[in-house]
């Protein structure tokens, strides 16, 4: 047996290198065409962002105001709260999908921090709405949902978020909603997005 191994490593090492030889017969192309886009991107002159469609947070629409049964859960939605309240004072921009080469040919590079805190704060505003969404969920099932409703039309590629909703409207019987969930995944073909779609389907079977 041990006589096997020597053969199996050189031909494993054949193979990797085998790939590698075929995958980089295409890679100077790609990598031209990709530094030449950067290029043209970081020469791009800092545009206005004063227009940009910034996430408006409806304070009072969330449900901050109830009790729940639970006083762990209860702080905790005291911690969410100040977080959600703390972000309506700041901007945020929905840039899923978006890479930063895109947002330097869009906005210039002068901006591309400034874009990307404004996508980490909404981030941080979606994560916290979710969370705050599973807390309540139990004992308020339909202000959860309303939550969970409004991140969804927000453009929420948070997974969980699908999920809950989902659950909700099959154990309610509500299979239209249920579907047009798929409609509203954001880059069904990203890593999220397939993420979404197999939640969503386990949940129907």
């Amino acid at each position: 047996m041990k006589l096997l191994v020597l053969p199996s490593i050189v031909m494993l090492v054949w193979v990797l290198n085998h790939n590698i030889r075929k995958n980089n017969s295409h890679d100077p192309d790609r990598v031209h065409s990709y530094l030449a886009r950067e290029d043209r991107a970081n020469a791009t002159r800092r545009k206005d962002l004063s227009d940009l469609p910034y996430i408006q947070v409806p304070l009072d629409q969330f449900p901050f105001d109830i009790t729940l049964s639970d006083e762990k859960k209860q702080s905790k939605i005291a911690e969410y709260q100040k977080i959600i309240q703390n972000l309506a004072g700041v901007r945020m921009l929905n840039l899923i999908g978006i890479s930063n080469t895109e947002l330097k040919e869009r906005y210039g590079p002068a901006n591309l921090e400034l874009l990307s805190n404004y996508d980490q704060c909404y981030a941080k505003y979606l994560r916290t709405l979710q969370l705050f969404a599973e807390t309540i969920y139990e004992e308020y099932p339909e202000k959860a949902v309303s939550v969970l409703e409004y991140c969804i039309q927000t453009g929420t590629d948070i997974s969980g978020t699908y999920a809950l909703l989902g659950q909700y409207y099959l154990e309610h019987g509500r299979t239209d909603a249920f579907e047009r969930l798929y409609d509203l995944i954001p880059q069904k073909d990203s890593i999220s997005g397939k993420t979404i779609l197999r939640k969503l389907d386990q949940l129907k079977l």
